[in-house]
């Protein structure tokens, strides 16, 4: 090896999986990663919902303060937990080959036959799959996958749902089906890892070389957007980059409707405005 790169990660199961991806590409690059293992302010707080918190980027502050302080020089997170404002000093310097981007619904029914109570925080799977099926009662359940799993295995809740990505990292294989996107298109850039380090590093620029053009086309779009539009986890949206196709998808759902576009290549001025008065009514 020719010399290590400590990286900052969170203690779950799902976070040092994924940690453990980053460093299987560092291995491959020559570099011994050392994962140094940081508490989230999202894993301290674990009964309010997500969308409710005043705060943006509450899995990822304290690992970027890591990187900032000089603790690791790098940070590993979930792409979606990144808020697009930053510290000035950081940059987002690399993104994942994307996983699959589809949530899964955890029960003994399918999602459309379902009636009762389903464990989501997320206000995205609450106003897409109501209007779905009306009989899906949400209930706030926060939580590492495991432990959403095992509340649901308890019964203190009917049916979960989790982004698929997570169960195959964890290669968990829960009773349930995927959620196809028609029905609950996914949050931006769900499925992918992004690595956060200081601006103009050499790991940074180590990071950069490594990049896959699809993923970085895919994800760049994805997040650039919810910057134009400045999107948090309040609001019902997905936005969804294809490269093969070089399309964008933009999906919003309130209590009565939903909302789809789609665009090639990217999306102008005119139609930033129209998906903003969809968004404020």
């Amino acid at each position: 090896m020719e010399r290590g790169m400590r990286i900052a990660t969170r203690g779950s199961k799902l976070a040092l999986a994924q940690a453990d991806i980053i460093s299987s590409l560092l291995r491959d690059n020559g570099i011994l990663a050392e994962k140094i293992t940081v508490k989230s302010q999202g894993d301290v707080d674990v009964r309010s919902p997500i969308y409710e918190s005043k705060e943006q980027g509450v899995f990822v502050r304290k690992l970027n303060e890591k990187v900032i302080d000089g603790y690791a020089d790098a940070a590993v997170h979930s792409a979606k937990d990144i808020p697009y404002e930053i510290d000035p000093d950081l940059e987002v310097s690399f993104f994942s080959k994307r996983g699959d981007p589809r949530d899964f619904f955890v029960g003994k029914k399918s999602i459309s036959q379902f009636s009762g109570t389903v464990g989501s925080s997320s206000i995205r799977r609450m106003m897409f799959l109501r209007l779905y099926n009306n009989k899906l009662i949400f209930e706030n359940i926060r939580g590492n996958v495991e432990t959403r799993i095992r509340k649901w295995s308890d019964g203190e809740v009917g049916a979960l749902v989790l982004a698929k990505v997570a169960l195959d990292r964890l290669m968990l294989t829960p009773e349930g089906e995927v959620i196809p996107e028609s029905v609950c298109p996914p949050d931006p850039n769900q499925g992918f890892i992004a690595v956060v380090t200081r601006k103009n590093s050499s790991e940074g620029m180590l990071f950069r070389k490594m990049q896959d053009p699809e993923a970085l086309w895919e994800a760049s779009t994805e997040r650039e957007l919810v910057g134009e539009l400045q999107l948090g986890c309040s609001r019902a949206v997905s936005i969804r980059a294809a490269f093969p196709t070089k399309t964008i998808s933009f999906s919003y759902a309130n209590e009565e409707k939903r909302y789809d576009l789609h665009f090639k290549q990217s999306v102008d001025r005119s139609a930033l405005n129209r998906i903003r008065e969809i968004i404020d009514g």
